[in-house]
């Protein structure tokens, strides 16, 4: 099976057309050897510096570049399910 990952979902049903896929999911097409699958909108997001520390809350040049050891993401909660759907998928 072959994941192919559009970015919205007018591309991944032109992509599912031509591969010959046809079998309609939960936010994705399968079939024919492949997973068709779509992202919407801004899946993931970057967490605000403040998530980081409280002290970014108020922002000072001093604290300049905020470059955090580890980068922290955070998942739109109108697309869960279709990131849960793409997590699982990969």
């Amino acid at each position: 099976m072959q994941l192919v990952i559009a970015e919205k979902a007018s591309v991944g049903f032109a992509l599912a057309k031509a591969l010959g896929v046809t079998e309609k999911k939960d936010g994705y097409i399968e079939g024919n050897g492949y997973i068709v699958s779509w992202c919407v909108g801004h899946l993931v997001s970057l967490a605000n510096a403040d998530m980081y520390d409280e002290k970014f809350k108020k922002w000072d040049v001093a604290d300049l570049p905020i470059i955090p050891d580890e980068w922290q993401f955070i998942i739109a909660e109108d697309k869960d399910k279709q990131f849960g759907n793409r997590h699982e998928q990969l």
